[in-house]
């Protein structure tokens, strides 16, 4: 799979909480509890019987090697917790990596031209 197939709409790459639509790739869906490296303090909301629903966890495996680019952003976001796994990230100058929310990222190899 190329880093194309894997880019959204306006060359972004999306990996978000809920799913980003335009994303090729769809995230599974996990229980917080079911995602070890999230941990959730549940003890106010049990202590005031107000247990609202948890969040799910959106897991993306991405095998391929993903260009991040001035014109090619990685953003992770959304208002849920995020778990990436990357092979190979490489950033050329003026790359952004953008994180803007709980995210467990994993990269195998980061290249910085």
């Amino acid at each position: 799979m190329s880093t194309k197939e894997i880019s959204t709409a306006d060359g972004k790459l999306f990996f978000s909480n809920p799913p980003h639509p335009d994303c090729a790739i769809q995230p599974e869906l996990k229980d917080l509890n079911e995602v070890k490296d999230f941990k959730i303090d549940t003890s106010a909301a049990t202590a005031n019987r107000s247990a609202a629903p948890l969040p799910k966890v959106a897991v993306y495996k991405v095998a391929a090697d993903v260009v991040v680019t001035p014109a090619n952003p990685l953003i992770i976001s959304g208002s849920g917790p995020v778990q990436v796994s990357y092979n190979k990230v490489t950033i050329q100058p003026g790359g952004q990596i953008k994180v803007l929310t709980t995210a467990d990222i994993r990269i195998a190899e980061l290249v910085k031209m």
